[in-house]
């Protein structure tokens, strides 16, 4: 084995630059946040090729002085440290004292700056190690960094940098986090000398969003400002309806800071389930302000990650301050047209307009939602003071096994027996809602799928079976809440054939089943019996039900938590109890389920997060019409 010795000092700067300097982006990142550190009220970032030929970072802050230059591209120098104590309360954006030295390690770097009472500006040169200067030079306060040739003697990582379109959207990307959370700081970008970006300084964070993704977007975010114990929590938060295909949508900053956390993104996830579809991402923008001695910065190279000190406690605040905030709100979206020929096109991202998802695809989404389903209840409630909704006044026809669909009560009715066959447990009655109907005008249904009602201030259009799946979902968690699912026994067993993972399934999970009011029983090698079927899935086909439970149950597997398999299941009994697209509704059930609209919670978007109604006002009409 060869003898240790030390490294030379240009390679540990170079090993260093591997940590931290990955790309062009990487670069600009560093040079912000020492421009921010310094108090910059402005920065212009110069780029040509990407940021592989040239990057340029100038801003008005409070320089440094000419004698403390070489100190600043030697490696772990820094002034934002002075004891080991401020480790454990890290304030600034930068503190390794690394990222000059990596970036002159794998560059030519240039470094003019002058301070507010130097009467010149100082300039020094770095390149492979060799340091020259200070010298004088004539500069306005505050700082520039010149980076060209980026990586010009590390040929294997050049190699691996991307078109300069691609390495530019990068660099765009690392400009907006800071340009985010500090809005009042000015920016501008300038690529291959024309100008791409700027940014004059907003007086809130809804103004900096505004420049960024529009002002349509940034008017419509909900506004959120909590103070939970030792956390702030500020955030803004998109509509459902304004969900992306991608998470990139989602940015948390911790005391300006971006960071990436799981949790907290699992959290914002989670208040948001059930409004968005399983394959989109809601917009949210999440400002945290905590005390620097209750979170650990100096995880990673980057800065990126942090490490709090109590990480359940800081999910739970975001997660319980986002979901009240989403429940305090009316989230139904306007129906948006754009022109004449676009009467009817849905506004929510990613619908189609022939008539919206079978049956089988709200199956496989409730399937799907059984492996990843994590909402806590109870504790949740509690904590925001929730109290859940009457039960609906559905009645179930007593057809266990059979095809027929949920009858709705009209509004007016007093009774509230559910009908039971004679060999099931004696009836009980439920607490009924006392309301008004929603509507007294006429509605209409139309292709036997949507209802069209007419509002104060125009009119909506409702998905029948979206929004009965939200009314029996919430009457389904209020019922398993209250304790397990009263079930009656079949006269005739059904049975279902079930593979060897989803009886495994049903061995595991006996006690859930019968939570749920399902009793089964080994039948043969390959086969299972129901013996017992809950009474509120009354005209729901057994063996279709069961089956695809199992094969939820299945694809779940051990590690989940009752919640989890709870609300799992939750989904699936109500998408299967639903009335269905295609299913004609008299005038009465129609005005019932209207009606019940108004005593659900998040009716807006039925549990897989479809949109259940629509709204198009009367001035929408009449844009359309040329009447105004």
């Amino acid at each position: 084995m060869p003898p240790i010795r030390k490294l030379d000092p240009s390679l540990v700067n170079k090993i260093a630059a591997g940590e931290v300097i990955e790309r062009p982006a990487s670069v600009v990142k560093e040079l912000i946040e020492n421009a921010l550190d310094a108090g910059a009220s402005r920065i212009d970032v110069d780029l040509q090729l990407g940021g592989t030929a040239l990057i340029r970072v100038t801003d008005n802050g409070g320089g440094v002085a000419g004698q403390d230059l070489p100190l600043a591209v030697s490696a772990h120098a820094t002034s934002k440290l002075q004891t080991a104590d401020d480790l454990f309360a890290i304030r600034t954006l930068g503190f390794r004292g690394e990222a000059l030295a990596s970036i002159a390690s794998v560059s030519h770097l240039r470094i003019c700056s002058r301070t507010a009472d130097a009467i010149e500006a100082h300039e020094l040169s770095a390149s492979d190690g060799q340091v020259a200067g200070p010298r004088p030079c004539a500069a306005p306060v505050g700082t520039t960094v010149e980076v060209r040739n980026l990586f010009h003697n590390v040929p294997a990582r050049r190699k691996f940098l991307r078109r300069d379109s691609t390495e530019f959207a990068h660099v765009t990307e690392q400009i907006a986090r800071p340009a985010l959370a500090h809005p009042r700081v000015a920016f501008s970008v300038t690529h291959n000398d024309r100008p791409t970006r700027s940014l004059p300084p907003a007086s809130d964070r809804r103004g900096r969003i505004a420049d960024f993704y529009g002002a349509e977007l940034a008017e419509c975010l909900l506004a959120v400002d909590r103070q939970e114990h030792d956390l702030r929590i500020e955030a803004l938060i998109a509509p459902p309806a304004h969900s992306r295909a991608s998470s990139k949508w989602q940015y948390i900053f911790l005391n300006g800071r971006y960071i990436l956390d799981r949790r907290i993104g699992f959290a914002i996830r989670e208040a948001f389930r059930g409004l968005v579809e399983h394959d989109r991402y809601p917009v949210a923008f999440i400002f945290l302000t905590a005390d620097p001695s209750t979170y650990d910065v100096n995880v990673h190279p980057t800065k990126i990650e942090v490490r709090w000190r109590d990480a359940g406690q800081v999910q739970s605040q975001v997660l319980a301050v986002l979901r009240e905030t989403l429940l305090a709100c009316d989230l139904t979206p306007r129906l948006g047209l754009q022109s004449s020929n676009a009467l009817g096109a849905s506004s929510f991202p990613g619908e189609s307009s022939d008539g919206g998802p079978r049956e089988a695809i709200h199956q496989e989404r409730a399937r799907q939602a059984l492996a990843d389903y994590l909402k806590s209840i109870e504790p949740t409630q509690a904590r925001l003071g929730f109290r859940p909704p009457p039960f609906p006044s559905d009645r179930i026809r007593p057809s266990i096994g059979g095809h027929a669909r949920p009858a709705f009560d009209s509004p007016a009715a007093t009774d509230g027996v559910v009908d039971r066959a004679a060999e099931g447990p004696a009836t009980e009655e439920w607490p009924r809602p006392v309301a008004e109907p929603a509507f007294s005008a006429p509605v209409l249904q139309v292709h036997n799928t949507y209802i069209v009602a007419q509002t104060e201030d125009g009119m909506v259009i409702i998905d029948q079976h979206a929004l009965h799946e939200r009314i029996l979902y919430e009457k389904f968690r209020e019922r398993i809440l209250a304790g397990p699912l009263e079930s009656q026994r079949l006269l005739m067993p059904q049975t279902i054939e079930a593979s060897p993972a989803a009886a495994l399934a049903a061995q595991q999970h006996g006690d859930f089943l019968r939570t749920l009011g399902i009793e089964l029983t080994p039948f043969g090698p390959q086969t299972l019996a129901c013996q017992s079927f809950p009474i509120l899935l009354d005209g729901v086909e057994v063996v279709s039900f069961v089956g695809d439970l199992l094969d939820a149950l299945a694809d779940a597997g051990e590690g989940q938590s009752a919640e989890t398999l709870v609300h799992g299941a939750l989904d699936l009994m109500a998408c299967k109890a639903a009335v269905k697209a295609g299913d004609p509704l008299t005038t009465d059930e129609m005005h019932a389920l209207l009606a019940q609209r108004h005593l659900t919670d998040r009716s807006s978007n039925c549990p897989h997060g479809r949109p259940t109604t629509l709204q198009l006002t009367t001035r929408d009409l009449e844009r359309q019409f040329k009447r105004t």
